[in-house]
């Protein structure tokens, strides 16, 4: 590769980098992050920076976002390793016999490169290009969206300016003039305008709105996302998952001799085997080699017996095998 090509590549790859960083956060805007948030969050994954505070949790706290945030470190590791490559292949194309040549093709194209960052800090030029970038994001995204999307325009503390796509009327305005729910009343959300096939309409109080509407309100952020996001999609899995999560028995491993171990165990859910079962009935020790050593209730200590039945909530220490302790006291679907 020529050193005009190798730097020409070098400079494109930085543009498209610009590029990528825009398009995820217009990404993570429309889910509803703020503006200067959605920027950081975006330079942050795709350089692979790496950062450690409170607001990263904005970015898992919702399935679209954790979808988004992997495209955005995915993209980031390949354009890492694609630059690390170019930069080599740059230093590796310099003829120092031809230096004087090599230093003015840098010139050119660092020049237009600086050249190109100072334009886009024009207002006009600025706000013409993000807005065409935006449209272009939110239409590809509207033709895949599954549920409603919240895209922040601009912030005011608490309140904020924002689109929302329409996937699905929520059910609290399924068929309801805005004068009858509550989102003036009691939410303090008033929409401004709506968009439908195109054509832009004022609200008035006997507006219905319909799927795929495109709505510009203005209120509490927090009060728009609780009418406007549709519950029954990520927030349902995220509590299916939490739900399964709980019901899992919590197991801390005391000690350990060779293939044997003592176990801690907190029990969310009784193993089948033992559910309404006495420890003789269960049989654990004789099928399992498992030893129930202890067992608590209510933070109790309880005698236990061959006619101990073992409890939701119970703590229990256990003696015997690994895999038996595992496969009697885990999770039934690992």
């Amino acid at each position: 590769m020529s050193f005009a090509s190798a730097i020409s590549l070098f400079v494109t790859v930085i543009v498209i980098y610009y590029v990528l960083v825009k398009i995820f956060s217009i990404l993570f805007r429309i889910t509803g992050m703020p503006k200067d948030k959605a920027g950081f969050q975006s330079v942050s994954l795709l350089t692979n920076a790496g950062y450690t505070t409170g607001e990263s949790e904005i970015v898992v706290s919702g399935r679209t976002r954790r979808h988004i945030a992997t495209g955005a470190m995915l993209t980031g590791y390949f354009f890492s390793v694609l630059i690390v490559s170019l930069f080599i292949n740059l230093f590796l194309s310099i003829d120092f016999s031809q230096l004087d040549t090599h230093l003015i093709i840098m010139f050119i194209w660092f020049g237009g490169l600086v050249l190109f960052f100072v334009i886009l800090r024009i207002p006009f030029v600025d706000k013409a290009l993000g807005k065409m970038m935006e449209n272009l994001t939110v239409r590809i995204f509207k033709k895949t969206a599954k549920e409603n999307f919240i895209s922040v325009l601009d912030t005011y503390d608490k309140d904020a300016v924002v689109n929302i796509f329409l996937y699905k009327v929520p059910k609290a305005l399924e068929g309801k003039r805005i004068i009858d729910t509550d989102l003036r009343k009691k939410l303090n959300v008033n929409i401004l305008m709506y968009t439908r096939n195109g054509q832009n309409h004022y609200v008035k109080a006997d507006t219905i709105f319909s799927a795929k509407d495109v709505l510009i309100a203005f209120g509490p952020l927090s009060a728009i996302k609780e009418a406007f996001l549709l519950k029954e999609h990520g927030e349902k899995q995220d509590a299916d998952a939490k739900e399964k999560e709980s019901e899992e028995n919590e197991m801390m491993i005391m000690s350990n001799f060779g293939r044997e171990i003592l176990a801690d165990i907190r029990l969310n859910r009784v193993p089948p085997v033992m559910a309404e079962k006495s420890l003789l009935e269960s049989r654990i020790k004789e099928f399992f080699s498992i030893n129930i050593m202890m067992v608590s209730r209510d933070d109790k200590p309880i005698s236990i017996n061959k006619d101990t039945v073992l409890e939701k909530g119970d703590r229990v220490i256990a003696f015997g095998p690994y895999e038996s302790i595992h496969t009697v006291f885990g999770d039934p679907e690992n």
